[in-house]
């Protein structure tokens, strides 16, 4: 009966190896892939391959603690290349057909890393990527199988077992880069793929991450207008408010404000912020999109969440209140809002706007009544 070990693996590559490939190089570059040299030691690659050997040691410790995803990255880079292209396909076949026939490997043994890859998983996958399972396996045998148990089952593998699959009719598609084979009708599950990417796929997603960011520009910011408008008088007012509290008089004026230095520069600031905020309102609201601009809802809720507990109180004056909470929105995280997921968008002023269009709406004030 022929078994997964590392003799088995090794024999199937180097029956779908390209032309020039031999013994040697082939079985270096499977263990190179897991960091471990046996470029020095003589005759081990043709013992491993005919389960003379079992894995020494130190290589079964080098697998061991060497890094899985590194290593499945190093044999696309390393092993793939000296399989023929028109090999590939009989290679899987010939890869199910034994671990199928492995009865000693149950249906629940995950022979991978990844989490719930099972034999059972593999077996009836619709899609599997090469590069991946082969990877899988070489660490599965290395580390708990003994190879040297596995020569009678080495033998039973036939001299052109891998080409026999050739002819077979299952149509099988290979859509690189990856090694991902797919059968007809099939889709790519997560749990059958490799989680690393290659260096070429990165750069196309950051390529495509910028062109998504250009549609997403951060908008100019409203520059602030001299003239208070109408539709700031009630965060305003409310400004007015906490200064007057602070100062113990009756009320507060823009005049008021003007002759106040403190006030004056915390005033400017205030409006600088709420306008920052408007900008993205305006901005979303003038995309005509009402999945984004409730977005911005979203952003006023987790804010309006995020200071309650600063605005209980109790306080001395509302200006105390106001400065205090301010201050603590900053640090209030957005994670809820989309917005947030566009780089430049939501900074400091922003979130001090926010709280600013709450006292607008009239959902916070910064003056208690009974204080």
């Amino acid at each position: 009966m022929k078994h997964i070990c590392f003799g088995s693996i090794f024999v199937l590559l180097y029956q779908a190896r390209g032309q020039g490939v031999t013994s040697d190089p082939l079985c270096n570059a499977i263990l190179a892939s897991f960091d471990a040299d046996i470029s020095d030691r003589q005759f081990l690659a043709g013992h491993l391959k005919n389960g003379h050997d079992k894995i020494p040691i130190d290589i079964i410790e080098r697998v061991r603690v060497y890094d899985t995803e590194n290593a499945a990255h190093a044999f696309e880079k390393s092993v793939m290349p000296l399989i023929k292209d028109s090999l590939r396909k009989p290679l899987l076949l010939a890869t199910l057909a034994i671990l199928d026939e492995d009865k000693k490997i149950d249906d629940n043994t995950s022979i991978s890393w990844l989490k719930d890859y099972t034999k059972a998983a593999a077996l009836s996958a619709t899609s599997i990527d090469l590069t991946y399972l082969l990877a899988s396996l070489v660490r599965l045998s290395v580390l708990d199988i003994d190879n040297h148990e596995c020569e009678a089952g080495i033998r039973e593998i036939p001299d052109n077992f891998v080409e026999g699959f050739s002819k077979s009719e299952l149509e099988i598609t290979i859509d690189e880069p990856g090694i991902i084979l797919k059968w007809p009708g099939g889709e790519i599950k997560s749990k059958q793929i490799r989680e690393y990417l290659t260096d070429d796929e990165v750069r196309s997603d950051v390529e495509t991450l910028k062109k998504l960011l250009n549609k997403y520009k951060k908008p100019e910011k409203i520059p602030v207008p001299v003239k208070i408008d109408e539709t700031e008088m009630t965060y305003v007012e409310a400004l007015y408010r906490a200064y007057a509290s602070a100062e113990d008089v009756p009320q507060y004026s823009r005049r008021d404000v003007e002759r106040n230095r403190k006030y004056k520069k915390d005033f400017a600031y205030q409006r600088k912020c709420y306008y920052a905020t408007e900008t993205i309102r305006r901005s979303l609201q003038d995309a005509l999109l009402p999945i984004e601009y409730k977005e911005f809802n979203e952003m006023a809720d987790e804010i309006e969440e995020g200071i309650f507990p600063k605005m209980a109180g109790p306080y001395d004056n509302g200006y105390l209140r106001l400065s205090t909470v301010t201050s603590y929105a900053v640090l209030v995280p957005v994670t809820r809002s989309q917005i947030a997921l566009l780089p430049g968008w939501i900074g400091p002023a922003e979130k001090v706007g926010m709280c600013h269009m709450l006292a607008n709406q009239k959902k916070i004030q910064w003056v208690d009544e009974d204080e």
